[in-house]
Formats: C-alpha cells, sequence, structure tokens
C-alpha cells in the first residue's frame, strides 16, 4: 500500500508472451510519468478476469512473413484466467511460436526465457509476474497482482459497502470467488446470491473488484497519482466520478498510453518502393488497399470499363427493339454480350494484376505488418517478435528511450 501520492499505475489482464504491444507501451508509460515526478511506477497484472478466449493465442509474423494464429485450445474451466495452469499444450503452443518465427541471434534466448516462465504446472499468474519481472524488472517498477493478501483484504471493505449499497435486484459490482471462478453477485430479498439462485454468505469469500470498482479500490490502495490508460479505459474511466464520491476516494488524473506503429526496415523499404503511405495502409482493408494500389497504377480504371461495356450493350440492346427485334432473343443477346464485356475486363484486370503482382504483393505484406487481421498492430503483436528481430530485451529500453505520449510512429533502426 502506498502512503504518498506519487504512484503512477497501469494495468492490463494477463496474456500470453506479455500480452499486445499496448501492454509494454502502458508499462513504459507508467516508468516515464513516475520519472517527471520522481515517483514511483506500478503495473497491475489483472490476474482476475475470467475472458480466457481473449487471451488464449498468439498473432505474429512468420519467418516468411506470413500471418499466422497459434490458439491454446483448452477448457479453462472458468477460471479467473490468473489460475490456469500452464500445460503441455502451452508448452508446444510456444515451443512452435519460436520455431517459425525468423531465427535470429536471439532467438534462443528468448525461448529459453519464456520456457521457464512458462514451466508446466505454475500458473498463468506465476508465469506472467515472472515474464513481466524479466522484461521490466530493471526499470524499478513494482509488479502487482490482485491476489495479494493485503490488497484483498484491504478492499473487502470498499467491496462489501458497494454491495450494500446495491439496488434490490441489481448486479453487484464486484464478484465472489468460489474455489477459481469469479462469479456474479446479485442482490435479491436483502441476500446476495449468484446467477443459479444459489445463496452466499459474503464473509464466508474472497471478493474481487469488477470494472466499475477495480479503479476505487486501486486509487484508495495506491493513493495513485496517475492512472496511464488505453482509448478505452479513458471512456470509462470518465463515466466512475459518482462511484468515486460515493466511496470518498480521490480518482487518479488519467494520462492517454502512447500509441504508435512500429515501422521496421523492411517495412519502410515497402512503404518507399510503393508508394503507399501508412496513413493509406491503416485506413484501409487488406483487400481495399490491394484493390486502391492496382487501380491507382493500373493504365485504365476496370469498373469505369465495364460500365461503359454495359452501357453500350443497354444502347445496342434498344436498337436492336426499335428495329422490331423479338424481346426473348433481346435478352439472349444482352445476357451473351454483358457475359463477354465481364469475361474480357477479367482478362484485362488480371493482364494488369500480374504487371503489377510485385506492388500488391507489397501492399498485402504492409497491410498485415501495419494492421495485422484488421485490426491496429498494437493490439494483435506482442514484444517477443519485435525483440526477437531487434535486440532482444534491450528492443524495450530503445522503445524508452523514444518513448513521448504524442508520437505516433517509431521507425526502427536496423
Amino acid at each position: 500500500m502506498s502512503d504518498g501520492n506519487n504512484t503512477i499505475v497501469t494495468g492490463q489482464q494477463i496474456g500470453l508472451l506479455g500480452g499486445p504491444l499496448y501492454t509494454t507501451y502502458k508499462v513504459l508509460g507508467a516508468v516515464f510519468h513516475a520519472r517527471q515526478i520522481n515517483g514511483k511506477a506500478v503495473y497491475w497484472l489483472e490476474t482476475n478476469d475470467a475472458d480466457f478466449n481473449e487471451i488464449n493465442h498468439i498473432d505474429y509474423l512468420d519467418a516468411e512473413g506470413n500471418l499466422q494464429t497459434l490458439t491454446w485450445d483448452i477448457h479453462s474451466q472458468g477460471y479467473s484466467c490468473g489460475y490456469i495452469a500452464v500445460d503441455s499444450s502451452l508448452v508446444a503452443l510456444l515451443e512452435t511460436f519460436f520455431s517459425t518465427i525468423r531465427q535470429t541471434d536471439f532467438t534462443a534466448e528468448l525461448k529459453d526465457m519464456a520456457l521457464v516462465c512458462y514451466s508446466k504446472g505454475r500458473t498463468l499468474a506465476e508465469a506472467s509476474q515472472q515474464l513481466a519481472a524479466e522484461l521490466y524488472g530493471h526499470f524499478n517498477l513494482r509488479i502487482f497482482t490482485p491476489f495479494e493478501t493485503d490488497f484483498r483484504e484491504f478492499s473487502r471493505e470498499i467491496l462489501m459497502k458497494e454491495a450494500e449499497r446495491t439496488p434490490e435486484g441489481e448486479q453487484c459490482n464486484l464478484f465472489c470467488m468460489v474455489g477459481n471462478q469469479r462469479k456474479a453477485l446479485f442482490k435479491k430479498d436483502g441476500q446476495y446470491q449468484l446467477r443459479d439462485s444459489t445463496i452466499v454468505d459474503l464473509a464466508g469469500h474472497d471478493l474481487v473488484p469488477n470494472v466499475n470498482t477495480r479503479s476505487i479500490c486501486q486509487d484508495a490502495y495506491f493513493h495513485t497519482h496517475t492512472y496511464i490508460a488505453g482509448p478505452g479505459e479513458v471512456k470509462y474511466l470518465s463515466e466512475l466520478g459518482p462511484v468515486f464520491r460515493y466511496h470518498h476516494v480521490k480518482p487518479a488524473a488519467v494520462q492517454p498510453r502512447m500509441s504508435i506503429y512500429l515501422i521496421e526496415p523492411r517495412v519502410q523499404r515497402l512503404m518507399k518502393r510503393s508508394g503507399l503511405s501508412l496513413d493509406r495502409v491503416v485506413e484501409l482493408s487488406r483487400e481495399d488497399l490491394i484493390k486502391t494500389a492496382l487501380k491507382d497504377k493500373a493504365s485504365f480504371d476496370f469498373n469505369k470499363i465495364l460500365q461503359q461495356g454495359n452501357d453500350y450493350t443497354d444502347e445496342y440492346l434498344e436498337k436492336l427493339g426499335k428495329m422490331g427485334f423479338d424481346a426473348s432473343d433481346i435478352k439472349n443477346i444482352g445476357k451473351l454480350l454483358r457475359g463477354e464485356v465481364k469475361k474480357t475486363t477479367g482478362k484485362l484486370r488480371a493482364v494488369e494484376k500480374e504487371k503489377h503482382q510485385r506492388l500488391l504483393a507489397d501492399a498485402a505484406s504492409l497491410s498485415d505488418n501495419l494492421k495485422p487481421f484488421g485490426k491496429k498492430q498494437d493490439r494483435l503483436f506482442n514484444i517477443f517478435y519485435y525483440m526477437n528481430l531487434f535486440g532482444g530485451k534491450e528492443f524495450i529500453h530503445k522503445i524508452y528511450e523514444n518513448y513521448d505520449p504524442d508520437r505516433k510512429i517509431l521507425e526502427i533502426q536496423p
């Protein structure tokens, strides 16, 4: 528990290999802003979250530059993710990841580090906490989980008050732990019950905050000066004023996290060669980017040609009608002509695609790197992909040395 008001906190649910890149940006943001005020930085590893399907996969580019997804396909039993045990299938998944990425001078060391953290039989909480210490511990950062006994005892009073003020028939802004599962609580007839109507005595259970009370418990416990938040957090934190006031807790200031695109040398070369800008790449879907790139380079507009061909066909058919041709004959002629127009336009498109094959491949590769599976880069890729290519754990220092809340891109130097 913090006694001062100089603690900078950030938090994120646990994820395989440290979770998405934006987790790293949040952690480094906490370190950066703590140093600005000579304060302390805290990384809250959210181990209570139970959305396993959100964290059970790794998205990355393999050695050939192709997008891949590896999924840890097990039954989570509804456990809070921190309680889920590392098993042989997760170890095998990690080994697949490290064997299919580009092999560099850093691959073996990073693989060993990851497999030590994710040892079979450990919980995800234990694995994630050790990995976070490996990645960020040298920044003088406190790595915290809400599993800590002191925090659970401290937050219990807040959560009991929150349960008591819950209106009849409503869901409480907290969870009740039943074994390793967090269960939603409802207030009915002055009692508390689970979704299946089982009555529970709160005195006999651990209580954990939900999204509406986590920040209250956090800021009361740490006397948080500033919280480093993602876009979604900025929005919901702005709506929690009444809850903070009820519990007489001063809310932390909110600082948006840095949100950048990592532009590796290969991507820089592709952008220069293709003439495609970052804005164009991230604005369009992969399919639309390829279509647009082809349209910009092609010697004619395929859609325009197709439309003109059909317009000329309509004019011709109209004249045939005036000449007395039978309507059914005109319909058959029209079907034949439109089919030929479409077929010929398709041939022209194929010739242009072949002519600009390299450009289209560049466009696809750029989209896969900067907007993988249609999502922003920092929401899909993890830090290991870049550490493996650009310096191992030292790459995290490179990001920190260039930390700027207003920065939008970071061009990685070879």
